[in-house]
């Protein structure tokens, strides 16, 4: 009897392009020299339109295999199809872009607050400012399809799609703009990734995470990878915490790791009174490094492992 080989494939997701030169640079970078599959976009962010500039060149030069990083895809089975590009959804940075979005979830000066007040406002599904919320998620939307580009997926800027008063517009969001893949950052292994190595704060937050995860995935029925890993790693994945990632993939389908590479950017102190000051610049570059090192590509062959697009996932559920 022949025993079919289940066929396994990774998706390397890098967030936050749009945010600045820095990133934008890298995580282009991370495409042509290296092994990404996947970003989305901060559509409110200072560089959004830069990003979506280059992506059609990008997309022509795969097609046309004309990236560095060519025979690596080869080696990992990757057919060379369109790289995914989501909408990166984003109610703790920057400006809003909607008009009339609530002076109580805002700062002083006019900005999103951060995570901490965000999340207070957002923590119950019937949250008051669920319908500005709305507004201003499906306004970054359509930003990104004013820039020339439709989502492939969708995910949250600091996992903001899992707080509860969001989570339960995501499936309309998905709907009304036709987005078929969501993420859903249900990270398993936390005591060997985060806690063993004595990050014991981080743990307590990735479990967090994964608790309204959980109960985002409940709420959610569309196509998401089987297995995420990164929610308590921003900045901080290296090649080893990459190799166990790896070792814990799923068995099947698809597992999707997040990543934030960048190139190396100069920040001083008056940065810090920036809107999009980005606390991860100095940690960036090293995820970069290894994401287009090219004996990397080892790490996925050893474990029969694929570099795939999250829309294989709506080919398979």
């Amino acid at each position: 009897m022949v025993v079919a080989r289940v066929r396994r494939w990774m998706v390397l997701h890098a967030d936050d392009f749009g945010m600045n030169q820095a990133v934008n640079a890298g995580i282009l970078q991370a495409f042509r020299d290296g092994i990404l599959t996947s970003t989305s976009l901060l559509a409110n962010a200072p560089s959004a339109a830069e990003a979506c500039q280059e992506w059609p060149r990008l997309t022509a030069d795969i097609r046309a295999e004309a990236v560095a990083s060519t025979a690596r895809r080869r080696k990992l089975s990757d057919n060379l199809a369109p790289f995914d590009l989501g909408i990166h959804l984003n109610l703790t940075q920057g400006h809003p872009l909607s008009t009339g979005y609530p002076t109580e979830m805002l700062n002083e000066r006019g900005e999103f607050p951060g995570i901490g007040p965000v999340f207070r406002h957002l923590r119950s599904p019937r949250s008051r400012f669920r319908d500005a919320i709305q507004k201003e998620l499906e306004l970054q939307i359509e930003r990104m399809r004013e820039l020339g580009v439709s989502p492939t997926h969708l995910n949250g800027h600091q996992y903001v799609e899992m707080m509860p008063a969001v989570a339960t517009l995501i499936p309309r969001l998905m709907e009304k703009y036709s987005i078929p893949v969501v993420r859903v950052a249900y990270e398993t292994h936390l005591v060997r990734t985060v806690l063993m190595e004595g990050r014991a704060a981080p743990f307590a937050v990735a479990l967090i995470k994964r608790h309204f995860a959980r109960r985002f995935r409940r709420l959610n029925s569309y196509a998401a990878p089987a297995r995420f890993f990164g929610t308590a790693h921003a900045g901080l994945v290296s090649r080893a915490r990459f190799e166990s990632f790896v070792r814990f993939s799923s068995p099947i389908n698809c597992t999707e790791i997040g990543l934030h590479p960048a190139t190396l950017s100069q920040v001083d102190a008056r940065a810090l009174q920036d809107p999009w000051f980005d606390p991860l610049a100095s940690l960036r570059p090293q995820e970069l490094a290894w994401l287009c090192d090219e004996s990397t590509p080892e790490i996925l062959v050893s474990r029969q492992q694929s570099l795939g697009r999250l829309s294989q996932i709506c080919l398979t559920t």
